[in-house]
């Protein structure tokens, strides 16, 4: 078991493109950084890669962030790959981070954004031109099952590959043991008589991705589909392998479609011409990547966000916008869109004195003088919380509302896809029927999600984020209007 890991691994570093040292190697006297947590993944690939580090001749460090989430835990693996890398003579940087708070939404992503920053600047100050991380394909397998659940397309499919370019380092990202299950690696450590630690933190059932790894997979290959994990994985390939072909058809349509904003300016204007004799298969990758051009990593952007920026350019509306997340903002200008931030975008609609955008707090109060309404949030067990009383309280999935609540004014060509209702409105529309002063619209308080329209408090609920047999936890919100603030 032994050298088959390292054997598999060897190819894997092989297809990366290092190559064993010989007068003309390129890998040679290179520096590959590990990202050590002291668990089994990264204590195996820091094993392997120290035994396969003369073969291919770069020099191994290591790099390991303590996040400071488990108290003496977190000290505990900060101690022990302290101690593992002095006995392999590895290189080690260490790290303590405060910049965390448990009880802010979307933990993982948080940790996961700071822990890529922290490589990025290690990399950097050792002259490390690659990183590695002990991801394995038991990970593949569960981010393509989370993916699945939340409504990812051809390229949130394709999951992780076996080499990245990690942005906006431009440091390569190597992921040597994407195609080695957690089984061989338990079998490769237990053959070479390793220690490791235990990371508490993934038995907590808090986080989907541990339910998917702990009863969801489990469940599923016991009682409906043996070898699940496998096929998972392999789709992820099939799904990497496809999105790199139409990927390169979109770049190709794409660069035709470019054009300059204002004179003399960069290539921020996608040409709508005869874009709705697109094949939606094409259509869909180009936005992506006209996006990717502005923007750079779409990684908070869904499938979703995708399908409404396309139904915009195809709309009936040549002057229509849509909020996308970061604070971007699309514009559809006649046979032209546009990608702009929201607050310069913002800023040429509206006086500044109107606009607002205020994140909504998980637990706790709110206030949002311009708009003038204060909202009390608090998260409950879902077998706890009662229905809304009314129009100006509303109910979340929390884990599907992770990534925030926003508090914003209303912008012109806004949406919402109202509960009980098929297709989706103009919030224009709803505040005519409602009656709702021409002054007060601007800046009367409007709910979203990742740039989506949920909830205009006293109006309607949008089909977004909803309470369904699945969830777990509710973000009950209830919203007061106030018309003075102390």
């Amino acid at each position: 078991m032994q050298s088959l890991l390292i054997g598999q691994v060897a190819r894997a570093l092989e297809r990366a493109g290092l190559e064993r040292p010989n007068s003309s190697s390129r890998s040679a006297g290179h520096t590959i950084l590990l990202a050590l947590s002291g668990g089994p993944d990264s204590v195996a690939l820091l094993h392997v890669l120290r035994e396969l580090e003369p073969r291919f001749g770069y020099r191994l460090a290591a790099a390991h962030l303590n996040h400071r989430l488990r108290g003496a835990e977190s000290d505990r693996d900060q101690s022990f790959v302290r101690e593992l890398c002095a006995t392999l003579g590895v290189e080690l940087i260490v790290e303590q981070s405060s910049e965390l708070d448990p009880a802010a939404p979307n933990l993982e992503e948080r940790a996961r954004q700071l822990r890529y920053a922290f490589l990025a600047a290690a990399a950097s100050r050792l002259e490390a031109t690659r990183i590695a991380t002990a991801h394995h394909a038991d990970d593949q397998a569960e981010t393509v099952m989370l993916r699945l659940l939340r409504g990812a397309g051809l390229s949130g499919l394709g999951a992780m590959a076996e080499t990245a370019t990690l942005a906006p380092s431009g440091v390569t990202l190597l992921r040597p043991m994407l195609r080695i299950w957690r089984h061989e690696i338990m079998r490769y450590l237990d053959s070479i008589g390793a220690r490791f630690v235990n990371d508490s933190s993934n038995a907590h059932q808090d986080f989907l991705r541990n339910r998917v790894r702990i009863e969801v997979l489990p469940a599923l290959e016991r009682d409906v589909a043996p070898g699940l994990r496998r096929r998972l994985a392999a789709l992820a390939g099939e799904m990497r392998d496809l999105d790199d072909y139409v990927r390169l058809a979109a770049r190709l349509e794409l660069g035709p479609r470019m054009r300059e904003n204002v004179p003399g300016g960069p290539l921020d204007l996608l040409d709508l011409t005869n874009f709705d004799g697109l094949h939606p298969a094409l259509a869909a990758p180009l936005l992506r990547e006209f996006l990717a051009s502005r923007i750079g990593s779409l990684r908070r952007f869904t499938r979703r966000h995708i399908d409404d920026l396309r139904r915009l350019c195809l709309g009936e509306s040549p002057s229509a916008a849509l909020d996308l997340p970061g604070g971007w903002r699309a514009e559809r200008r006649y046979a032209a869109l546009v990608l702009e931030r929201g607050s310069v975008a913002d800023g040429r609609r509206r006086p500044a004195a109107d606009a607002f955008s205020v994140p909504l707090a998980r637990k706790g109060i709110t206030k949002v003088p311009r708009a003038r309404f204060v909202f009390h949030s608090s998260v409950m067990p879902s077998d706890a919380s009662p229905m809304p009383a009314d129009l100006f309280e509303a109910c979340f999935d929390a884990d599907h509302a992770a990534s925030g609540l926003v508090v914003r004014n209303y912008a012109s060509g806004d949406r919402v896809s109202p509960l009980g209702m098929q297709g989706s409105r103009k919030l224009h529309d709803i505040f005519v029927d409602r009656k709702l002063a021409r002054p007060r619209r601007r800046t009367y308080p409007v709910v979203t999600l990742d740039g989506r329209v949920v909830w205009i408090p006293g109006m309607v609920r949008g089909r977004v984020a909803l309470i369904g047999p699945e969830t777990v936890r509710v973000l009950r919100v209830r919203a007061f209007q106030a018309p003075v603030f102390g």
